[in-house]
């Protein structure tokens, strides 16, 4: 891993080792890609049940733009296993995706997702 200026572990109680470039997340390597993940699942979801206003889609690309390059640096700097270079470009995808998502529906103005009328109907019949 990276030269760690004081030991800091893992916020997340795993007793790894926090390299300098995610101190300020506070969490190890694996730690930190398993929580952006989640994060861009939850956005990626609410993106599309219920759209986003102007300020949130503002709040996401700054939080796609400060992880990938939290992630980028990571991976310069640090002597990373296959495993959690696995998992770096798992998340990575993740983020590519999440932007993805957030530019179609800004672009289209997707409205959220909602049941056909016919189906709905046939439901309640």
């Amino acid at each position: 891993m990276s030269k760690l200026t004081e030991h800091r572990s893992c916020t997340a109680q795993c007793n790894k080792p926090v390299p300098v470039e995610l101190h300020a997340a506070g969490l190890c390597v694996s730690h930190f890609t398993f929580n952006v993940e989640k994060a861009c699942a939850d956005m990626h979801r609410q993106i599309a049940m219920c759209g986003v206003s102007a300020e949130r889609q503002t709040e996401i690309t700054l939080y796609l733009v400060e992880c990938s390059a939290m992630l980028a640096h990571v991976t310069s700097t640090l002597s990373l296993s296959d495993q959690l270079k696995r998992r770096v470009l798992s998340t990575f995808l993740c983020l590519m995706n999440l932007r993805e998502t957030l530019e179609r529906s800004s672009s289209v103005g997707a409205s959220p997702i909602r049941p056909p009328s016919r189906i709905a109907a046939a439901a309640t019949a």
